[in-house]
Parts: C-alpha cells; structure tokens; sequence
C-alpha cells in the first residue's frame, strides 16, 4: 500500500474549508470514484483535484516501465495514480502534510507509491530519478519575483536527483497564451488579463523565449516543447513544433473557464487566424516542457486525448512518425481498446475493409493514412457533386447491412421507441462508430477505423441515421438531406432516434458528471459583447 513519510515536516500550513471537502471526498470514496461529488459540488477546485479528466495530462507519455518518478507538488494525488500505472514506482511529495496524507489515503492500494510531507531539499532520499514532474510548480518558486535568476536556480537544484539520461517535465502557464488576450485571469492574482499588464501575483508566468532562458542558465542541455490545449488543466490534444494543428483545432476543442464572465473574445474563434499565422506555438496558453540532458525525447509528435468519457473509453491517439498509437490513459482503458480490436476483427472478416492494426501490449497500433475521412470528403462536396454524394452514402449503407447478419423484428431493442413503426433490418450487432468522422474515403473506397462501440440488436438504419445526422450540414449544402431521409427510412423516426443518441451521448460523455466542465465551456458571447461595450465606455471616461 501508499506509504506516508511525514517526519520533514518544517511546519503545519492552513487548510481551506475547500481542502477539508476534497479529503472528505477521498475518504468517504476509497474506491476512487468521485462521480456523485463532482455531480453535487460546483467547486473548480474539487473538479481540479477530483476529476479524471485531469490524468489526460501525462496519460499519452511513455517512461521506461522501471522508471523511477518523483513528482513535486502531488498535491490530493490527481495524477499520481497516472504516473504510477506508468512507472514502477513514484515518490509523491508536497509541501502540506494534509494534502500528503489525503493523497496517501487516496492512492493506499497501490504499492509502488512513496508520499512525502515537506520541502525538497529537506528529504535525503535515496536514489536519482528517471522522471521528475514539476505540474503548476515552477511559477511560484519565487513569489512572483521579476528576476529569471531564482526559477533557473531552482531547476538547476533538480540535477542533483536526475539520473543523467532522466527527464524533467514541466507544466505551466503561458504568459502570452491566447486566453489572456480573451480576458482570462491571472492564476496568481485573479488580475484580468493574466500578466499582460506586467504585474503578478505570487506566482511568474513565462514566455516561451524566457522559459528557455531559464532551462539553459540551469545547465539544461536540452529541451522540447509541447503544446496541451486548451491548457494543461483539463488537456484535449497535445501539439509540438513537428506536428502543429490545422485550423479547425478551435472547432475540435473545447476551451473552458470557471470564470469566464470577464471574457471580452470567443478563445475558440482566434485559433484559425493563429494557425494560419504560425502564432500558435507562442501562444500556447499552456506548456509542457521535456528538458534532460540527453537528446532522446518521447517519441509522441501529437496526441488527441479522451478523458471525459467511461474509464474503458478514456484513450489517448498519438502520432509516432509513420505510426498512429491507441494508449490506455488509465488502466480501465485497455479494455477499450481491445474492444476496438475486436470490433475491427469481425468486420474484416465480414468482409469490409479496415485499417491495418495490431493489439500489443495493450495499445493498438495503426498506420498512417493519407485518405480523407469520409466526414471531410463531404465537407468538401459541392451542390453539383450530389450524385457522387449518394453513390458514397449507398456505399456505407451496403457496409451496413454487411456488418453483421440480421435477427427476428422482435429482439429489435429499439422497438419500444416507437412500437408502430417501421424499423426495417435488425443487426444482431451495429458498430455505433461506423460513421463518416471513422472512415476513410479514397477513390469509393471505404476503410474503417475506430470501431470501439456496439449494441446488439439494433435497427440498421439507426447506424444511418447517426451517419445523417453527424454530417446534416454537409450534406444539407449538397442539397440531398431531406432525399436520404426518405431513401433510407429515416424521415417518420427522425426525433424519436434524436432523442435516443442525445441520451446516449450524455451517458458516454458522462454528462452528468462533468455538466460543470461542459457549463464552463459555455462561455456567453453576449457576456462577451457587454464585456467589450463595458470597455468601450470606462475607455471613453476622463481619467484623473
């Protein structure tokens, strides 16, 4: 089990009733499963020490699996169980012992977990470290101080415990991210727009250029830069300079803020502009920074990472040269991907063409693909290509009906829906991703891929009205929407399967647990406007 190690304790630190809360949380749940707090309790601060979608951050890295972590800062342990599926053993430190001890408490089945109570340079422990993680630490070594000079002393101090071909990652706050030009605030201070006004708080935010300047006055050697987005909190994808997004990551993305009622611009909207402007890297709202002394990074050029969904369906998607890799954020993820495996099995075997893959070691390992998704493909249609539309949709109906052999009308699940209707071919399984956005479309040719989730007994038009609906604008400008409704039956069931992928879609994503991540994400654009309007006229008053 977790072992607490409290004896370099300098001095006991004050504890927020907040604190008091999320050690309730932990204790009353020694499962691990936090759903009903975070479903109950609209804390930012519980969300950030409770939620899985927190574990996303270092879920898609690889660390030798002998590796020895020490992670500075553990705080409530968020992503100390991450670190330890991934290493053999990890020694968590944190300056509160209440902290320390809930994280102790937090993670007490897991035997490959030291935690530590006290200051670094206070505990003699007794090896170097393969990894050390340095998450929201750096920026308040020094309490805001001006001068480079402390934060690169600091680093520097870290050497003494990295093994020579060890990795330092550090995650941290952009002070030229673009959501403080949207009026996000300072960390630190609460100051609106960050540290663009040149104040701070008691932590530092850095510039890329002065990061780097900080990492080769610690005697750093090397260093790679990785981009979370929206930020490093609660990441979605990971970018580096090798594989920077295209201009529809604002599309893709879901920035939040638990106070966004002093936003003056939509952070989703600049991101095309700052693409196509070669912008991003610099303003990034977020780093993470891979320094050693050896030039053998991870291997990961960019990652799109799920964490908002069931623990099986929390999977990270990386990019590794010529390779696209499935890896399991957490354990419970393995399963998925198995799942996909498999799925991809049947349907080569009925037949279809899939992507080439291979299950090892629990991850599943794909090619890189040059097609189009089909999905795009028809983004891209003009009105006078409708033919060619229907012929592709008449292709992936026949895939459909290929997918898996039919049942009798009466073991159609869905019946109850609508008892009278005309439900047409029941599959004795459908594959719910066997969509537009998980297939290739090359020269009529359709490839699957991402096959993840099935349901027996299951109309196989529901398979084409998800296929419709996910694509309803694109194929809408066509101007052959209504036209598939009628072909395919859809037409008279349209809202009754609406509402069932709608109930479906809430219990996958996990709506009910995470309703107030997706409230953050919801940020006004009216509230931005009045924002704006409320500058325009403080901007137009005398100024004594």
């Amino acid at each position: 089990m977790a072992r607490l190690h409290d004896k370099f304790v300098r001095a006991s630190t004050p504890v927020s009733q907040t604190e008091q809360d999320i050690d309730h949380y932990i204790t009353v749940h020694p499962d691990g499963v936090y759903d009903e707090a975070l479903s109950a309790d609209s804390r930012w601060e519980v969300f950030y020490h409770l939620s899985d979608m927190r574990q996303a951050l270092f879920g898609w890295y690889d660390m030798p699996k002998d590796a020895d972590v020490l992670e500075i800062g553990c705080g409530f342990g968020a992503l100390t169980g991450v670190l330890a599926e991934r290493a053999a053993h990890v020694a968590a430190l944190d300056e509160s012992l209440f902290r320390a001890r809930a994280c102790a408490k937090r993670w007490e089945k897991r035997d490959n977990i030291d935690v530590y109570a006290g200051h670094l340079h206070d505990i003699p422990f007794p090896q170097r470290f393969d990894v050390i993680t340095l998450v929201d630490v750096l920026p308040c070594v020094a309490d805001g101080e001006k001068s480079l000079a402390p934060y690169a002393a600091y680093l520097k101090s870290l050497l003494a415990y990295l093994k020579p071909q060890g990795r330092l990652l550090i995650a941290m706050d952009n002070r030229l991210g673009l959501k403080f030009f949207c009026g996000a605030g300072d960390p630190y201070s609460d100051d609106l727009f960050g540290e663009l006004s040149g104040t701070s708080g008691k932590g530092r935010l850095f510039t890329a250029a002065e990061t780097g300047e900080i990492l080769a006055e610690a005697g750093f050697m090397y260093w790679k830069f990785y981009y979370p987005f929206p930020d490093y909190r609660l990441p979605q994808f990971i970018f580096t300079d090798d594989a920077l997004p295209d201009p529809s990551i604002g599309e893709r993305m879901l920035p939040y803020d638990p106070t966004p009622d002093a936003r003056v611009l939509p952070e989703a909207a600049l991101y095309a502009d700052a693409v196509r402007n070669d912008l991003l890297p610099g303003m990034a709202n977020s780093f993470l920074i891979e320094c050693g002394m050896t030039e053998d990074f991870c291997r990961t050029e960019s990652a799109s990472l799920a964490c908002d969904r069931a623990p099986a369906y929390n999977i990270a998607v990386c990019r590794e040269g010529e390779l696209f890799i499935k890896k399991p954020i957490m354990a419970p993820a393995v399963q998925g991907i198995r799942a996909i495996a498999e799925n991809l099995e049947t349907l080569r075997q009925r037949g279809l063409d899939v992507i080439p893959f291979e299950f090892k070691d629990g991850q599943l390992l794909m090619p890189r693909f040059s097609a189009l998704t089909m999905a795009t493909w028809l983004e891209r249609r003009k009105p006078q290509e409708r033919d060619v539309v229907l012929t592709a949709m008449e292709r992936l109906w026949a895939a459909i009906l290929q997918s898996a052999p039919p049942v009798p009308d009466a073991k159609n699940r869905m019946k109850k829906l609508a008892p009278q209707a005309d439900w047409g071919v029941i599959l004795s399984r459908v594959y719910l991703n066997m969509t537009p956005d998980n297939i290739f479309y090359q020269d009529g040719k359709l490839t699957f891929f991402n096959q993840g989730l099935s349901r027996e007994n299951c109309p196989a038009k529901y398979l084409m009205f998800l296929a419709v609906y996910d694509n309803a604008d694109a194929l809408s400008h066509v101007g052959v929407l209504d036209e598939l409704k009628e072909r395919y039956g859809l037409a008279s069931l349209w809202g009754v399967m609406e509402a069932a992928q709608q109930e479906n879609l809430a219990r996958f994503r996990r709506y009910n647990v995470y309703r107030r991540f997706y409230d953050w994400a919801s940020m006004n654009p009216a509230r931005m406007q009045k924002n704006r309007q409320i500058l325009k006229i403080i901007g137009n008053e005398e100024v004594e």
